[in-house]
């Protein structure tokens, strides 16, 4: 006899982020949510959050933004414009990638002054990385020294609970009912990112209409013949 299903608890809590998709909230991320929540009353100016790829990062900074109406800036605009320029019009900021500036002595020097302009203006810093700052080569010893003082708050790579919501949630935008068996048999077959979760829904979902048929995991299991979907 087969064994049942999983259930998944949902809905799952979730944050909302303007024009972007519901962030869902589980274990994987929840402590850094915690942290974006205390904003503005951080123990420091500056917060790091790291994590792997597909984790959530670049998402989370962007609720941040939307919620302190801060801006992003990239690595290019980091070293393009001094720091007084960039926070000219918002002292709210957020870097992704910020590790990439390790062993770049421009990028280090300016990351440098944007960091000690924004504390002494009373502003705030938000960096995303793969890893910790304690894993960052800088070469700047006092750029690095700061870095290793302000809370760092890691993000796992996207749990079960967190992939079969979004991947519900993906049926559910298109007004599909989908039955968790397929669920449970997608999630362990294909690569877990977002971007591969919308592709799956979008295949499953033409196949479904153009054989006049609900989606089902003989159907599923079709389409995963194509093995841009599977897990490498």
């Amino acid at each position: 006899m087969s064994s049942p299903t999983r259930q998944y608890p949902l809905p799952l809590p979730h944050r909302e982020a303007m024009e972007a998709d519901d962030f869902m909230v589980t274990a994987s991320n929840r402590e850094a949510v915690a942290w974006l929540d205390k904003w503005p009353d951080w123990p420091a100016h500056c917060l790091v959050i790291h994590g792997p790829a597909g984790s959530g990062k670049t998402h989370l900074a962007h609720v941040w933004q939307a919620r302190s109406h801060g801006k992003s800036v990239t690595l290019a605009e980091l070293t393009a414009q001094d720091a007084g320029t960039l926070i000219m019009n918002n002292r709210v900021i957020s870097l992704d990638d910020a590790e990439k500036i390790s062993g770049d002595a421009p990028r280090e020097e300016a990351l440098f002054h944007l960091y000690n302009l924004l504390r002494e203006m009373k502003g705030f810093l938000l960096l995303t990385a793969q890893h910790a700052p304690a894993q960052w080569h800088i070469r700047l010893a006092d750029l690095r020294s700061r870095l290793l003082s302000v809370p760092a708050v890691a993000l796992t790579a996207p749990d079960d609970d967190l992939m079969a919501a979004l991947l519900i949630k993906q049926f559910r935008d298109r007004q599909i009912d989908i039955g968790m068996d397929v669920v449970d048999y997608l999630l362990p077959r294909i690569t877990r990112t977002p971007a591969v979760l919308r592709s799956v829904v979008t295949e499953l979902d033409r196949a479904s209409l153009a054989e006049g048929r609900g989606i089902t995991v003989a159907l599923a299991r079709r389409l995963l013949e194509d093995q841009r979907f599977l897990i490498s």
